[in-house]
């Protein structure tokens, strides 16, 4: 028999094809009423999501702050006819409230063998049997978590090690399945290649190279988190990881019987479909509900701020960077602020509604306030400024923030303070100044500086930070900061100077 299995991961609740400003070709409307139509041309199909499903877009946001029974997410899911949900690292965002809402209607399609604690019951594995072929599919989730996830969102929950949670269950597959599917949300920290080279810090946050190094008995990993897209073969395995968002999907194709395997992912941008009515009457309630939400008005500027070239934002400064800031240190009363921009980011017209808050800033961040010394501070700026390179007198990002994982959410600004930057200079000896109120910062003193809870805990990428005192935290979202910001001032002023300037 011809079995096809479809892998969808980091869809982050990306369901109509559209950011809420443009059409975009993606979402699980559009992916559900392909796999429902493409199905039929085969004997049996197998449904997979390797997890950040539900947090991310403007829908999530809403869904999350208007109480929902059920999660239409999960039921869209559930008319597609999904047989495995995996748990990611977003889906902790919102709470443990939130993700039981979610994933207890349909725990018994959960897979799980390294989450300790969750307040519903879960399968380690489940195995699958086609005609006498027998699948089984494991569930493992990176265990880095509690690195970023406040703990008010985790209590009581244990993430142990995925590789060691392999192995554990790894005689009981290898007994009982013809077939081992890995279904991990974690990614690769060494080369597709060879799987020998590093990619990045070997953290354990990605630990799919490791799961090959020690085990054998593997024949596909369904793979998510890092945002890439690649189907290949590593040491004779078939790995995946499709992009976020819905931007393409796995798709393969398994003959039980010769052991034949096709496998691509699919572009939905190549997706010519007619929505499947049952499918889109799902959310048309909450949809329709949601349009009028984000409409709400809830201020202006003095004018337009409108980001055209985020590159461009990054390297000369903007005043849409400049107002982050402000809201930043005006939330927190710190010295200094640190933040990223996103990849989302459009900037605001003069006119602001909720909609324009969610694009901008479409995760559940929160802030903290951290007291580090002058040095610490400086030497995450200079980790910033390891960004860009100058190749034949033109500027461009580092590699090393594009591959093997594209990380533009991991260049900072900083406000409250004046610096320059010189690109002619070598790594870690970049920041030519830094001032505050027209005086050097003393790099013995300490400051306190604000920034999201990601780069406060994520000090593989950020080390200086790494045990600083967390003096103050504001556990209101991102977004709602800024809404309370903008709706207290009602006419916002725009500081149009840059307070950095970078040198090449």
């Amino acid at each position: 028999m011809r079995l096809v299995i479809y892998q969808t991961s980091d869809l982050h609740g990306y369901v109509y094809p559209t950011n809420y400003v443009k059409e975009q070709p993606l979402g699980i409307l559009k992916i559900g009423s392909y796999i429902k139509e493409d199905e039929k041309n085969y004997d049996a199909s197998l449904k997979i999501d390797c997890g950040d499903l539900v947090q991310g877009s403007a829908l999530t946001h809403y869904l999350y702050k208007h109480d929902i029974k059920t999660n239409p997410i999960i039921e869209g899911l559930e008319n597609i006819k999904y047989d495995i949900y995996v748990l990611g690292n977003h889906e902790f965002n919102y709470g443990l409230e939130y993700l039981h809402k979610s994933y207890a209607p349909v725990c018994d399609k959960v897979i799980n063998a390294n989450i300790d604690g969750l307040s519903f019951k879960t399968k380690p594995y489940k195995i699958f049997n086609y005609n006498g072929f027998r699948i089984g599919c494991i569930g493992l989730t990176t265990g880095f978590i509690p690195n970023w996830e406040q703990e008010c969102n985790i209590k009581g929950l244990k993430f142990n090690d995925p590789v060691e949670a392999y192995g554990k269950y790894e005689q009981e597959l290898k007994e009982n399945c013809d077939f081992i599917i890995v279904c991990y949300h974690g990614g690769f920290e060494k080369s597709i290649e060879d799987n020998i080279t590093p990619t990045e810090s070997l953290t354990k946050e990605n630990q799919g190279s490791e799961l090959l190094e020690k085990f054998d008995s593997i024949d596909m990993i369904l793979s998510g988190h890092q945002h890439r897209s690649f189907i290949t073969k590593i040491n004779g395995v078939i790995c995946s990881q499709p992009l976020n968002n819905g931007q393409n999907f796995t798709k393969i194709v398994i003959d039980t019987e010769t052991k034949k395997i096709e496998y691509k992912l699919v572009e939905v941008k190549n997706i010519n479909i007619d929505i499947e009515k049952n499918l889109i009457n799902i959310f048309k309630e909450e949809e329709s509900k949601l349009q009028v939400y984000l409409d709400q008005e809830i201020g202006e500027f003095d004018k337009d701020i409108l980001v055209d070239n985020i590159f461009e934002a990054r390297l000369k400064g903007h005043p849409f960077i400049n107002f982050l800031h402000e809201v930043q240190l005006e939330a927190s009363g710190a010295d200094f602020s640190e933040l990223s921009i996103f990849d989302s980011t459009i900037g605001f017209k003069k006119i602001v509604s909720i909609r324009d808050v969610l694009i901008n800033y479409p995760y559940p961040n929160t802030l903290k306030v951290l007291k580090v010394k002058g040095e610490k501070i400086k030497e995450a700026m200079e980790k910033s400024a390891t960004y860009f390179v100058v190749e034949n007198g033109e500027v461009k990002v580092s590699k090393s923030f594009l591959e093997p994982k594209v990380q533009h959410y991991n260049y900072d600004t900083f406000g409250g303070m004046n610096y320059e930057i010189d690109l002619n200079r070598e790594f870690g000896d970049r920041i030519v100044s830094i001032k505050k109120d027209n005086m050097n910062i003393d790099l013995d003193k300490y400051y306190t500086i604000v920034m999201n809870n990601y780069r406060a805990t994520n000090t593989a990428i950020y080390p200086s930070y790494e045990n600083a005192e967390i003096v103050k935290e504001i556990n209101l979202d991102m977004s709602e900061v800024i809404i309370n910001y903008i709706q207290d001032k009602k006419k916002v002023k725009i500081t149009e100077e840059s307070n950095y300037t970078i040198k090449y």
